[in-house]
């Protein structure tokens, strides 16, 4: 059944059977992914599957209608969203935007965004990182055993790379280029984040790393013209401002020697269900 929203929730329930004369085995739900039934202006419907269809299909047809709407409701830790930086932005100021619904900083290097958004507005250049949980609040995600699957990880990993690249932290190997990461950043993040485990400091391959091929330079173009105004966007299930009511501070992101209080300018949040249905988005 499908509710207003257009979203399908999919459960696999396995049959009632006996395995070798032992006694029947208790029917067990496995909840799956999400499936958002969403409308196209040219008769046929979008099946999103998951969390990814959904970003997808939010990035590339509703997201161009509703950039300013979207900013105006991204929710930053200060109290009454005073510090947001697009506060009253309107959609006509915003020139030269590009949506990406996906990124790849590389297993070995900062792992993958759920999705990217450049702007120019009144010729100053953004640029929001968005990491997304469709079925897990902010807290949950963060009780994950992986790093790089909690979103406290992925946001410091996407962190981490903008740290670096805008300190030109950069190595060549083999005539290739990467960003890569230091010592001090290693010693920061190595008790949480296994890609450290066992790594021995003078091996090249015991850094995390980006090679910055043609693909990837493009990208980091529009980085590079958007210092001091890359932030950091995480969408998760909860329908207040985890980066405000979270009351473990363990699983806030943690920003190298940067203080949270000086930091969480870079972060803001919004609820996932101003992506499911985006009428209510600005209210």
């Amino acid at each position: 059944m499908v509710n207003k929203t257009g979203i399908i929730t999919i459960e696999f329930v396995p049959d009632r059977q006996s395995y070798n004369d032992e006694p029947t085995r208790p029917t067990r739900k496995f909840k799956m992914a999400t499936m958002y039934i969403k409308p196209s202006e040219d008769k046929p419907q979008f099946g999103c599957y998951s969390e990814r269809g959904l970003m997808s299909y939010f990035m590339f047809v509703e997201l161009p209608k509703r950039m300013g709407e979207f900013l105006n409701t991204l929710e930053f830790p200060d109290q009454d969203n005073a510090g947001s930086p697009f506060k009253g932005i309107k959609k006509e100021n915003i020139t030269n935007a590009t949506i990406f619904s996906e990124l790849d900083f590389g297993k070995q290097g900062f792992g993958c965004p759920d999705g990217a958004i450049y702007f120019e507005n009144n010729g100053i250049s953004t640029m929001i990182l968005i990491e997304v949980k469709a079925d897990e609040s902010y807290a949950k995600s963060c009780k994950k055993k992986k790093y790089n699957s909690t979103i406290k990880g992925q946001l410091e990993l996407r962190w981490r790379m903008i740290n670096l690249l805008f300190k030109d932290k950069t190595r060549e190997k083999d005539g290739k280029h990467y960003i890569y990461e230091t010592p001090d950043l290693k010693k920061t993040y190595q008790d949480h984040d296994r890609f450290y485990k066992n790594k021995l400091d003078e091996d090249f391959g015991s850094y995390r790393r980006l090679k910055i091929t043609k693909g990837v330079e493009k990208v980091l173009e529009y980085f590079k013209k958007c210092k001091n105004r890359v932030y950091f966007c995480a969408i998760t299930k909860e329908a207040k401002n985890p980066f405000v009511e979270e009351k473990n501070k363990e699983n806030l992101p943690v920003c190298h020697n940067e203080k949270w209080e000086d930091a969480k300018k870079q972060f803001c949040w919004l609820s996932i269900t101003k992506i499911e249905d985006t009428r209510t988005l600005n209210s």
